[in-house]
């Protein structure tokens, strides 16, 4: 196994918006999780090396805020509320493909996913390698 990339991105993971569509039948995407796609480029575009070409696996552990109430008691809360783990992953791939880090995201093979509500830090930890 080759590790490329191992990173923590902080920021509030957000799912990837369906599309919508206007009065005037217009498609468009709601902006909801660009900050988010922006805090994932700016952590990657400092680190990046070549344009991975090659088929790679992803791990990703998404760290949400825990609710107000359960703010004391840490981390290690499986997260089963929304948003959904399809869609944060397809928010994150995206932006991951935008900041050219794979040449699509096609080459992810496999992945390995999970949320959890967190206290503490917010954000995700993202692994990227030629093979787990």
């Amino acid at each position: 196994m080759k590790i490329l990339y191992n990173l923590f991105v902080d920021g509030i993971p957000k799912a990837q918006p369906r599309p919508r569509m206007t009065a005037r039948g217009h498609a468009y995407n709601p902006g909801s999780a660009d900050t988010w796609k922006d805090a994932v480029i700016s952590t990657f575009l400092p680190c990046h090396r070549s344009t991975i070409a090659e088929p790679v696996s992803l791990r990703v552990k998404f760290f949400l805020p825990s609710p107000k109430k359960e703010k004391q008691e840490g981390d290690g809360i499986p997260h089963a509320k929304k948003p959904d783990l399809d869609n944060l992953l397809k928010a994150l791939m995206d932006a991951m493909t935008e900041a050219r880090i794979w040449k699509d995201d096609a080459l992810v093979f496999e992945t390995q996913a999970s949320k959890w509500e967190s206290g503490r830090r917010i954000g995700a930890q993202i692994t990227v390698g030629t093979r787990f």
